[in-house]
């Protein structure tokens, strides 16, 4: 971890940023102290452009999870704020920013949602998502141990929109790795799911065909 980004996080003024608006601009300032010395801007900006992200500075994967916990440890005594950060986190979309997402929404006391965790983060996406990102927030929420939604829950998504029909498929192939066999509903639902790109139908032909 880098002590740099540890000190940063122990003196931010967390009381004072509470509202959406500054919080987001404290964790875009957090991020840059966890990103390497060396990394080579010219691969961030390659990766930032073809990921279609606001931004991609290169912080890594546990530096972003030390930022989680001091989000959820600060703010434990008040999760709304938690709550309405997230959505602003996904919507803004820095890569570091949709991690961030899927660690947070992963850890949260999901009672404290008004909806079931899997249809708030169907709720949070935008008319064209990066496949890489809804899959590592699906890989987020069952390493954290939520539970699969069921056949209802995955026909509610699905009927959200284009891009939630991709979600249903990555959250399926979730269930395919841990090695859980699909009824005939869900299979039938993934027949009808789109496959625009080589990651998708390749998903979708292995769920199919097993």
């Amino acid at each position: 971890m880098s002590a740099t980004l540890d000190d940063f996080l122990s003196n931010v003024n967390w009381e004072v940023n509470k509202k959406n608006k500054k919080l987001l601009k404290v964790l875009r300032e957090a991020y840059t102290c966890g990103v390497p010395a060396m990394i080579a801007k010219s691969l961030t900006d390659r990766l930032k452009d073809a990921g279609g992200y606001k931004f991609y500075l290169g912080t890594p994967p546990e530096e972003l999870r030390l930022i989680a916990s001091y989000i959820m440890t600060e703010f434990n005594n008040e999760p709304e704020i938690i709550i309405q950060l997230i959505p602003s986190l996904w919507k803004r979309h820095g890569r570091e920013d949709a991690v961030l997402y899927g660690i947070i929404l992963a850890n949260i006391n999901s009672d404290l949602l008004s909806e079931n965790i899997w249809i708030f983060f169907a709720n949070s996406l935008r008319k064209k998502e990066p496949a890489d990102d809804i899959i590592a927030v699906c890989e987020e929420l069952i390493k954290a141990g939520h539970k699969f939604p069921d056949i209802k829950t995955l026909e509610y998504i699905f009927n959200m929109n284009k891009v939630s029909q991709q979600y249903v498929l990555f959250i399926t192939f979730q269930k395919y790795k841990k090695n859980i066999q699909l009824s005939e509903e869900v299979i039938e639902l993934i027949k009808r799911c789109p496959a625009n790109n080589d990651l998708s139908n390749r998903i979708k032909s292995r769920l199919i065909n097993n």
